[in-house]
């Protein structure tokens, strides 16, 4: 999550290009508008920002959709790589309990086992009850991935919506239902996180296109014509990505108010709309600034929550290898220590030697 949304954060938080930078410069030449609305070349310049707005809304919603194609790309492989890992781990499960069936020790397939699981919980969620002495693994939902020998592969279908969708080993859906690792955070991302900012950003494309087009219809362009639609949505899919400007010229700005040719009055009107609020609550450019708001949130929380997990998984490493590992620092020194009570170990050995040795050679004097 916290990798897909710093691309995202990226492509939106820039101050001289971008949505916001567009729709601040598509009114400021507007306003421009207002003392020569003949000149043909401020009309230019608005036409040119009005294409730049919507070539600005296209990669926008160009970023957020990548954003989601590379997690649902995500899911798929991930779970190729846990039925793999899966997969050796049921494999070892059966080398361990048959060596030691034959008297043998396991401890090497174990560790190896641990660290092939400590993999699989990278990605994803896995919970772990022992039975007889061997983990038995499943997903955070309770679909099996490894019971003794034996590793249940997880499927991947695509849905209608095309995204790709995760079943268990007996066909159920639990896309979900599937929390943590990689795989977690892909599905949460992709299903929950990027579909709301997109929605967010549509909502922004369509509205003020809508805005924009009726300020157009209350006034005339340069010609006297009634003022016709700026922007055009598409009815169907993301307006954020279809939105396109529908003025072929800058004659269509309907500056005009009574159809005059030199006419300013409805150059307000086409202004009021950068401060009107829209149906989302706000104007266009507060608008706009609550999307970006919302992708730095949702990208500090992935951030502050990699940070935490990322603190706590190294705290419990440490315990873990304070209780398991070897210490390349405390080693030498223990190799020191047992080296040091050998020696003196020996020496008392030795003492008594020779005591037993003179204690011997007087008893046989004495004899």
């Amino acid at each position: 999550q916290n990798t897909l949304l710093t691309q995202i954060n990226t492509a939106f938080s820039g101050t001289t290009t971008g949505i916001g930078a567009s729709l601040s410069t598509l009114f400021s030449d507007i306003s421009a508008l207002s003392t020569d609305p003949s000149d043909s070349s401020a009309r230019q310049t608005i036409l040119s920002d009005a294409n730049a707005l919507a070539d600005a809304f296209h990669q926008g919603a160009a970023a957020l959709s990548n954003a989601s194609s590379a997690a649902n790309q995500q899911v798929s492989s991930t779970v190729a790589q846990v039925n793999e890992l899966s997969q050796q781990i049921a494999d070892l499960n059966g080398q361990i309990a048959s060596g030691e069936a034959n008297g043998e020790s396991g401890g090497a397939l174990a560790d190896q086992r641990d660290e092939l699981t400590t993999q699989l919980a990278q990605l994803i969620g896995v919970s772990t009850i022992q039975t007889d002495g061997t983990p038995t693994l499943t997903t955070t939902n309770g679909s099996p991935l490894v019971v003794g020998d034996s590793s249940y592969q997880l499927q991947v279908t695509t849905a209608p919506d095309g995204t790709a969708h995760v079943m268990d080993g007996q066909g159920n859906d639990i896309t979900d239902e599937l929390s943590g690792g990689s795989l977690g955070g892909a599905i949460a991302a992709r299903d929950n996180t990027l579909p709301a900012l997109a929605q967010q950003l549509d909502a922004l494309a369509s509205q003020f296109a809508a805005a924009m087009n009726n300020a157009q219809a209350n006034g005339f362009d340069l010609n006297g014509n009634p003022g016709a639609a700026m922007f055009t949505v598409p009815t169907m899919g993301s307006a954020a990505a279809g939105i396109t400007a529908a003025l072929t010229s800058g004659s269509q700005i309907a500056a005009s108010s009574d159809g005059s040719s030199g006419g300013s009055g409805n150059v307000k009107a086409l202004l009021d709309v950068q401060s009107t609020s829209l149906p989302c609550g706000a104007n266009p450019t507060d608008s706009y600034a609550s999307l970006v708001g919302n992708i730095g949130f949702a990208g500090s929380q992935a951030s502050s929550s990699l940070a935490a997990t990322t603190s706590s998984l190294q705290q419990l490493t440490s315990q873990q290898e304070g209780e398991s590992g070897v210490s390349i620092d405390e080693e030498p020194s223990n190799l020191i220590r047992y080296q040091q009570a050998y020696s003196a170990s020996a020496r008392v050995i030795s003492t008594i030697n020779d005591i037993y040795a003179t204690l011997m050679n007087m008893s046989l004097g004495e004899l």
